[in-house]
Formats: C-alpha cells, structure tokens, sequence
C-alpha cells in the first residue's frame, strides 16, 4: 500500500448534501468504494487538488476552513505560481495552527489543528 492510500484510509469520509454555517451547500464527491459495508467505518476524508493557476487557492482555503485536510499535487503549475500558493497557503495555515508539509515532488498535505500529520 502506498503512501497516498495510508493517507486517503485515515481522512476519508463520505460527506452528506447539507448546509454549512456560512450557508453555502456541501460540495458532493464522488467515492469510490468497493464494498458499502466499508462507508460505514470511514470518519474522515482528505481531498486531492491539482490546481494549475494561483487563483485556486480559494477552494483550498475552503476545504482547510472547513477542517478538511487537502493533498495538493503542484505538477501542473509555473514555480511562480507554486510558490505563492505555497507560501499563502503557508500563512493560512499557521493562522488556523494548522501544518503544511512537502511529502513528495510537487505534492504537499495541508492540515488543520485538528489533524496530525506525522512525518518518519
């Protein structure tokens, strides 16, 4: 098992169509489960972004807001681009006590308070 699949079984969580606080509706993903009897163990989830231009940082603002960890994949940006990201995302995170850590290439996990991320 790899790297992204122990992380993915820790976070994932199978959301419901509901409000939030901030009234905007719940953003629906679609999972993919081999098993039904396997959504009822699941507790949280972490969402996978490929964003390829700066601008969306606001939807991984969103999803850490909500508490959500997000696994960002880099690849398909400019080094400009990446490094604001990266460098807003890492003022966004130690405002909410949060983490932010490289774990591969090009791929970092952003984390809330309430999430640990261990590195070995």
């Amino acid at each position: 098992m790899g790297l992204f699949e122990t992380i993915k079984n820790w976070f994932i969580e199978e959301e419901s169509e509901e409000k939030y606080e901030d009234g905007e509706e719940n953003d629906s993903y679609q999972l993919d489960f081999q098993d039904s009897a396997a959504k009822k163990d699941i507790k949280a989830f972490i969402i996978v972004v490929k964003p390829f231009t700066f601008q969306d940082v606001e939807a991984v603002c969103k999803h850490l807001k909500r508490g959500r960890a997000v696994l960002l994949n880099t690849e398909n940006m400019t080094d400009e681009d990446k490094r604001r990201l990266i460098d807003f995302l890492s003022g966004v995170i130690m405002a909410m006590d949060g983490m932010i850590a490289k774990i591969y290439q090009n791929v970092f996990i952003c984390a809330p308070k309430d999430i640990g991320v261990i590195e070995e």
